[in-house]
């Protein structure tokens, strides 16, 4: 069988540039001196019997198969090498022949055209895409296949695409991939009934102090710190998810009046309502986005739409509205369409809009009105720069002073709250 050598190599092995030779195929080294080995020949795999190194293709072949199709695709080595770790670690196996020649490496459980996208992304760093759904395919593959510059590069897209129309799509993709902590499965029941058997007492108050933390920690979902300067994939992917939440709480009155919020698993609907900073015209938005959702989700778990159960799937988001912000025109039009608060808080509520003191009330009971009728802030937060929608200069003045002062007024109370810590410690050493 005759052996077909590289190009360059003459029969002993040596680099021959011109391909001469003489005396039936011997060199002459007299003169011609031989040439080095390049280096890359230490590293390259040797055939042993002719003791000849084999120079690794630069090329690779991805082949895609879902079911019985079978598509091929020609791409540089290095590129993928450098710049995806799982589709390295795929070649660095070996083909799945297991012949240490074959550049044959298959790939299944993926669309052939969004594969080869990625691909070409690896080589030229540029993807074409048809709109915002289009990239969010792009984003879970270059997830899959660990592509940190090709999620880089979705997310800055994906962040220049956001506007009202696009946010919920991209929330719920975001909220998938992040490291989001849901809060513990929450406990139901009355937070401010008053008339309770006394044999109940300290279990329902134990209730109540469970229920009322879990209601208003905000923390409770917490969505992960963003980096304001971010530089890795999954920093980038954070302060997208930020991003997204921050488009929601400015244009709050149009993102909530969506039918699509309707579609939201409990947990994601929990994040959105309970943010502090929704700019609402009125809370009746937030209520009438609550009430919604109940009806769908009472339907999604054939039970019957009743006031009971609307309470029940809502849990603790039946206390987000702010209802001592309504009017009592609005608080009574919204109990009127589902009493999200029961029979007996009701009245609480109507007195606190009307301006009636109740009496007897609990601590529990105390604070839980005060957050009723807590104003939210006047402006959102500003978003991370990731994008030319999120540059800082695209926001108002006033909105970026607002936040400016509001971490000056979050310094200035952690300086107090460590004077005040380290009063304390003198006060014990010195008594």
């Amino acid at each position: 069988m005759k052996m077909v050598l590289p190009f360059g190599l003459s029969s002993d092995g040596q680099h021959n540039p011109n391909n001469e030779s003489l005396n039936g195929g011997s060199s002459h080294p007299a003169t011609k001196p031989p040439i080095a080995r390049p280096s890359f020949y230490m590293r390259a795999h040797t055939n042993v019997s002719a003791g000849i190194p084999i120079i690794p293709s630069p090329y690779i072949d991805f082949i895609v198969v879902n079911g019985d199709d079978r598509y091929m695709i020609r791409c540089e080595r290095k590129a993928v090498l450098e710049n995806s770790v799982e589709l390295a670690k795929l070649i660095h196996a070996g083909p799945n022949s297991g012949r240490k020649g074959d550049n044959h490496f298959q790939v299944s459980n993926v669309d052939k055209h969004d594969f080869e996208l990625i691909i070409r992304f690896l080589e030229t760093k540029f993807v074409k895409y048809r709109d915002h759904l289009h990239i969010l395919k792009i984003l879970e593959l270059a997830d899959r296949f660990n592509c940190p510059d090709l999620i880089i590069h979705c997310t800055r897209e994906l962040d220049l695409q956001l506007t009202s129309a696009t946010v919920v799509d991209v929330f719920r993709c975001l909220w998938f991939y992040q490291a989001v902590q849901v809060s513990n499965q929450y406990q139901l029941g009355a937070v401010i009934t008053t008339q309770e058997s006394a044999s109940k007492k300290n279990k329902r108050k134990a209730q109540v102090i469970a229920t009322t933390n879990s209601n208003f920690n905000l923390n409770s979902t917490n969505v992960p710190a963003p980096n304001p300067n971010p530089f890795t994939a999954e920093d980038y992917g954070v302060a997208l998810l930020n991003n997204a939440l921050q488009l929601i709480d400015m244009h709050a009155e149009l993102v909530l009046a969506k039918e699509e919020l309707t579609e939201l698993r409990f947990e994601e609907l929990e994040m959105i309502a309970k943010r502090e900073a929704l700019q609402l015209s009125s809370e009746r938005t937030l209520f009438n986005c609550l009430a919604d959702w109940s009806t769908a989700e009472c339907r999604r778990k054939n039970l019957e739409a009743n006031t009971e159960n609307r309470r029940k799937v809502l849990g603790p988001l039946c206390y987000m509205p702010r209802y001592a912000l309504m009017s009592a025109h609005e608080f009574r039009t919204a109990c009127d369409r589902v009493e999200l608060l029961n029979p007996t808080e009701i009245p609480l509520v109507t007195d606190m809009i009307e301006g009636k003191k109740s009496k007897n009330l609990t601590l529990e009971q105390s604070e839980l009105l005060e957050k009723f009728r807590t104003p939210r802030p006047e402006f959102a937060k500003m978003p991370i720069h990731l994008s030319d929608r999120s540059n800082p200069k695209n926001y108002p003045k006033k909105m970026r002073t607002a936040e400016k002062n509001a971490a000056n007024n979050d310094e200035a109370g952690c300086l107090e709250n460590f004077g005040w810590n380290c009063l304390a410690v003198f006060a014990c050493i010195f008594d």
